[in-house]
């Protein structure tokens, strides 16, 4: 007799679904697991998802769109009056990012120790409300050093965001659901700084001069009542994780079903971390190698952050223009950034072929940049140079990443590893393990371990590179010294495709050797014991 209650026969069929679901049978449901879907769903995992959609991706895409709009402004509002108003000098142009950089970084400790005792839905949207009221305080600056001081503040405040909103995704969906939606969500960026140039133009157009306020400060005005209502609707729509769900716009047969989907792919509370287990981290190739990949990778895609200011030396355009030209850069990202996670979906997951594509997108660009003969050939470097950010998405998503809580915690001790060993960290972990998955996929801590500490050595170069070989008041405006080196480096940056290729490949035939070894000697030790036991006496065929 059947002793399980409705929910409970609902939700057991429902992880049996999960588990081994139908294949794609016609068509269009061939064409919507390549766009969207990641693999056929039953009609009740559809409408869980749908929900999902609804309010966790609106809120992080918009949360994230808001988070770089409100950061990244201040490109357009330098180009926009805010140099001249403020009298920048020399290279304070690039200290405006390492100032952020900087409040972000130090900013991650503690809020990687609150994401693990205060509930999401109550410390993330907090944040995105200080960093909005912060936005609105730009709009009163009086010099250049309340302007980095603000910078520093923004930073420290929009550092809990993206590792906050991984934890959320990676609690809600599977891993043949987050490809998309990871790549949705980054491309936000590209959606933020075409949004700032659109939002600048128009404000320079219409708004310059009036109240006694320049434009550049209207803008900051606008981007921080743009911002409180992501904050607002956070409280609303972040569920936490389906262990602690208070989310009202979640049923309780829904929030079944998605308590189901993660104990069906084993997305249980991680191991404790050991002074053992990392010290075996640290000591193993996949660390050093993505290290030097996101190094290569976030130096080589730094040329966009100054298009604008190529733009403004050429003395040939109006602020409007300035503002508007380079959202043509940021579409491209946006589009390339999408196609390139779908191909790599229709193609199987061939991560290092498709990753070779943007590599030699980047390295073209900077070439041009590099040698910058004319306008039209500058402006298609700057074009091309956003085409290769998509590289850094295929490296990270499709593929199973560790429990949430391992991801918060290990962010942790990676941050303060980091503080001793180089001084800085930066852990905005946006998209999460694709590639390296592969080469360790035995451990969930170490791959968050190498992806994070990987991407935090790599942000921080950005925070002191630009300043060195990208000095507004040494090299601008067609920065020729910088950009050849960065060709130096995008070469770098195609050869690790292969030299990653090349440990992932003999990290598989070691493996396979072991497992065959093991085999060998598993059947060694069943003969063996077939030997040693006792044998029946031989009958001669006499009777008794």
């Amino acid at each position: 007799m059947d002793t399980k209650t409705p929910t409970e026969t609902h939700v057991a069929a429902l992880a049996t679904d999960i588990n081994s679901p139908p294949e794609p049978k016609t068509r269009w449901e061939r064409i919507e697991a390549v766009i969207w879907d990641g693999g056929y769903r039953s009609k009740e995992e559809k409408k869980l998802v749908r929900t999902l959609d609804i309010f966790i991706m609106s809120w992080a895409t918009y949360g994230y769109f808001i988070r770089l709009l409100d950061s990244g402004n201040i490109t357009n509002a330098y180009v926009s009056g805010m140099k001249e108003d403020l009298n920048f000098q020399g290279n304070q142009y690039n200290l405006l990012t390492t100032f952020f950089t900087c409040g972000y970084l130090i900013g991650q400790i503690p809020s990687q120790f609150l994401l693990t005792r205060v509930r999401p839905s109550y410390y993330i949207p907090t944040v995105e409300l200080l960093w909005s009221i912060v936005t609105f305080c730009f709009a009163s600056v009086k010099n250049v050093k309340a302007v980095f001081a603000l910078r520093f503040i923004i930073g420290m405040l929009e550092s809990p965001f993206a590792v906050g909103v991984l934890t959320i995704m990676g609690s809600w969906y599977t891993p043949r659901e987050l490809s998309k939606r990871i790549a949705i969500f980054y491309s936000a960026s590209y959606a933020a700084s075409m949004f700032s140039g659109y939002l600048q133009a128009g404000i320079y157009k219409g708004l310059d001069g009036r109240h006694g306020l320049p434009g550049w400060r209207w803008l900051f005005i606008f981007c921080g009542v743009i911002s409180i209502p992501a904050a607002l609707y956070g409280f609303f729509a972040v569920p936490d994780n389906p262990y602690n769900c208070k989310a009202r716009w979640l049923s309780a047969d829904k929030l079944a079903h998605a308590k189901a989907r993660m104990e069906e792919i084993d997305r249980r509370r991680p191991v404790k971390l050991t002074l053992k287990k990392v010290k075996r981290i640290f000591s193993r190739w996949p660390m050093y190698s993505m290290i030097a990949a996101l190094i290569f990778h976030c130096i080589a895609t730094q040329p966009l952050n100054y298009f604008a200011v190529w733009l403004k030396s050429l003395d040939r355009f109006t602020v409007y223009q300035i503002n508007l030209f380079p959202t043509a850069a940021q579409a491209c990202g946006l589009v390339t950034t999408l196609l390139y996670s779908w191909l790599s979906d229709g193609l199987g997951g061939k991560r290092w072929q498709l990753l070779t594509v943007p590599a030699i997108i980047n390295l073209i660009g900077m070439i041009i940049l590099a040698v910058g003969p004319n306008y039209g050939a500058t402006f298609l470097g700057y074009m091309l140079n956003a085409a290769s950010w998509g590289y850094w998405p295929i490296l990270y998503v499709r593929t199973k990443i560790p429990h949430p809580q391992t991801i918060s915690s290990v962010m942790t001790l990676v941050s303060l590893c980091l503080m001793v060993d180089w001084k800085d960290a930066n852990i905005g972990l946006v998209g999460n393990q694709a590639w390296a998955s592969e080469f360790c996929h035995k451990d969930a801590e170490e791959r968050a371990i190498v992806i994070g500490v990987a991407q935090t050595v790599g942000q921080a170069f950005i925070a002191w590179v630009p300043v060195v070989i990208l000095d507004t008041s040494k090299y601008a405006p067609k920065f020729t010294m910088g950009y050849s080196i960065m060709c130096g480096v995008s070469v770098l940056e195609f050869a690790m495709i292969f030299v990653l290729r090349y440990l992932v490949n003999r990290e598989k035939e070691r493996d396979a050797a072991a497992a065959a070894t093991a085999g060998e000697d598993e059947e060694g030790k069943e003969e063996q014991e077939d030997k040693d036991l006792p044998r029946a006496p031989a009958h001669n065929g006499e009777k008794d």
